[in-house]
């Protein structure tokens, strides 16, 4: 790992209010008169919004069950707002002068993490609160910057600067004493195991083969490492691990497990290839035994790919096809699991429980 590094953190506190937006909202009846009955029967009914191409930068995630954040420039400025599906209303929680790279929504919907930069050769992480206060605030230089934000505790991150010539440095951010240390980890895209330990892939020989999953706590710097092996994907969520395995029929060998690695639940899937690597679609958890996974109907070679990809809910093991013919893009599901975004921009809208899909965002030609 590369040690010639410039690092270094300031706290900042800036308090900025949340204002109310006008916006092209199209929208329909919200009630309808039942025949031979007095009584209205409600509707829910889902506003679009209309985003000027020119300004429009990305969706982020959800807040609520009924509100995501998207992030727009608007006068020589990157704006995080809100829009809500069922008034239309957006609201404008911060502003910042540098370009907002990524958002991330903490679990607990108390916080924000940016990813803003000036320049190439640094980035700058703020974490904001939902009054649009920055609470923290550190600058790395990389030219790429990943990161991963603990569910359980906002105040640790790790992040993985990757450099011009592709080396990488690793470190942990602890909010709570303002320190950013490296960390001795070969793999750039580790993952937090609960509030103190990380999952690590080791892979020793070819990547078609898998590796192992090892853990590190950063606080006692114990190593350790889990009875499994031919992991080609792996991910967590709060004390939860996901692994996937090629079996020998050649499918995606799904299991869920704790820490301990007692396994609560299993399931194959279709799998893909691009010839040198096994292509596993990110999940998007929402629960530690629920898991929503775009995949194809059919595995195969990824440049011969015929069925469409289609959304599935995995709970407990058991599959469910919420919508057929997805696009494989971006994939975002509310903290309830009823209802999920997707497409190149987020701009389809999935019902799960109607298993419908709507477009909620447009762009005027």
């Amino acid at each position: 790992m590369r040690k010639r590094i410039f690092i270094f953190c300031v706290t900042v506190m800036l308090l900025t209010g949340c204002s109310k937006k006008t916006n092209e909202i199209i929208d329909g009846p919200t009630a309808v008169e039942q025949p031979g009955n007095n009584e209205l029967i409600k509707e829910e009914v889902t506003k679009t919004l209309v985003a000027d191409p020119s300004k429009f930068h990305f969706v982020a995630d959800w807040l609520t069950e009924s509100k995501v954040i998207y992030v727009e420039k608007v006068n020589g400025h990157y704006q995080v707002n809100s829009f809500d599906f069922e008034s239309g209303q957006t609201d404008t929680l911060y502003e910042d002068e540098s370009i907002i790279i990524d958002l991330l929504i903490h679990p607990s919907k108390k916080y924000l993490l940016l990813h803003t930069s000036d320049n190439a050769a640094s980035a700058t992480i703020k974490i904001v609160t939902m009054d649009g206060a920055v609470q923290d605030e550190v600058i790395v230089a990389s030219t790429e910057l990943a990161i991963e934000w603990n569910d359980t505790d906002p105040s640790l991150i790790l992040l993985t600067a990757f450099h011009q010539d592709w080396t990488f440095d690793l470190f942990i951010y602890n909010g709570k004493v303002e320190s950013l240390d490296l960390l001795a980890i070969e793999d750039p895209f580790p993952k937090w195991l609960g509030e103190d330990k990380i999952a690590v892939g080791y892979v020793e020989g070819h990547v078609l083969d898998g590796g192992e999953i090892h853990t590190y706590e950063p606080l006692t710097k114990k190593w350790g490492q889990l009875d499994i092996s031919g992991v080609v994907y792996f991910d967590t969520y709060e004390d939860t691990l996901l692994v996937v395995r090629i079996n020998g029929d050649k499918d995606a060998h799904y299991t869920i497990m704790g820490q301990d690695g007692m396994i609560s639940s299993e399931w194959t899937m279709p799998v893909i290839s691009n010839y040198s690597e096994w292509v596993i679609p990110d999940v998007e958890w929402g629960s530690s035994e629920t898991v929503f996974i775009p995949a194809p109907d059919e595995g195969g070679q990824l440049d011969e790919l015929l069925s469409p990809y289609r959304l599935i809910r995995v709970i407990e093991g058991r599959q469910d096809v919420v919508a057929d013919d997805i696009t494989s893009g971006v994939l975002r599901c509310s903290p309830s699991g009823q209802k999920c975004l997707t497409g190149y921009s987020a701009e389809k809208l999935i019902d799960i429980k109607k298993k419908t899909q709507t477009t909620w965002l447009t762009f005027p030609e």
